[in-house]
């Protein structure tokens, strides 16, 4: 029996269908903008369809992101970069159909990316699972994972998701806002982790730090914003975030 299950980012599919299904409307010099609800949730519905199809998945689920978020609780300028950026026209409609009428999931205080990350990693659901999103950082979770806009499906083994994971501290990533270590960009990166013993990378994480003058704490607060949490990373009894250490 197919037990295939496509855990969706959901996050990525409602923005883009609100987006496009703006129209733009004129009202002698006041240009203004209308959306219909009924427009969306089909797009939205016939988006999710040709996703089934397309990685022949037996079931799926949706992931949503909630409301508030455990990195701005650490980390006050994450993704604050983006506040004066508006959502589009009838998003949290189209997010309440489809919630109503599609499988999904959503965790307070999590991200579609880290509820993504957490079922991938459990083990004690179906065994054959695989994400559909657009985001790179998926690639620092194990596991197969389909690329929706290149229409590619990528694996990634345990070694290559934590290698990823140690590359995205060193780095950071600017569209989430916050800067990793100072100076290091993808190819510094790589030869530093390439260069250390293994099971020393974060070892050598925290002497490239110190050597730009920041402090192991420093480092740690760029693993966690880096993080895409995995199933050992969530204290379901409590519903609480287990924060990374190494």
């Amino acid at each position: 029996m197919d037990t295939s299950t496509l855990l969706i980012d959901a996050d990525i599919i409602l923005y883009k269908v609100s987006w496009a299904c703006q129209t733009e409307v004129e009202w002698g010099d006041l240009v203004t903008y209308s959306s219909s609800l009924t427009d969306m949730a089909r797009t939205f519905d016939k988006d999710i369809k040709n996703l089934i199809a397309k990685t022949e998945s037996s079931h799926y689920e949706l992931c949503i992101s909630s409301g508030s978020n455990f990195r701005k609780k650490i980390f006050s300028e994450y993704k604050l970069n983006r506040k004066s950026t508006r959502k589009p026209l009838g998003y949290r409609k189209l997010v309440v159909h489809a919630m109503a009428n599609h499988p999904y999931r959503m965790i307070k205080d999590l991200e579609a990316d880290d509820v993504l990350g957490m079922r991938m990693t459990d083990k004690d659901t179906v065994p054959y699972k695989m994400t559909a999103s657009i985001d790179k950082d998926m690639l620092t979770i194990p596991g197969k994972h389909y690329n929706i806009d290149k229409d590619i499906i990528t694996t990634v083994s345990e070694e290559e998701a934590d290698y990823n994971f140690y590359t995205q501290i060193l780095t950071g990533d600017t569209v989430d806002n916050y800067k990793g270590c100072p100076g290091i960009g993808p190819s510094k990166a790589s030869s530093i982790l390439q260069g250390c013993t293994l099971g020393k990378e974060w070892e050598a994480i925290v002497g490239s730090f110190k050597k730009q003058g920041l402090t192991e704490d420093d480092a740690l607060l760029q693993a966690r914003m880096a993080r895409i949490l995995r199933h050992e990373d969530y204290n379901y009894k409590k519903g609480e975030v287990i924060l990374w250490n190494p």
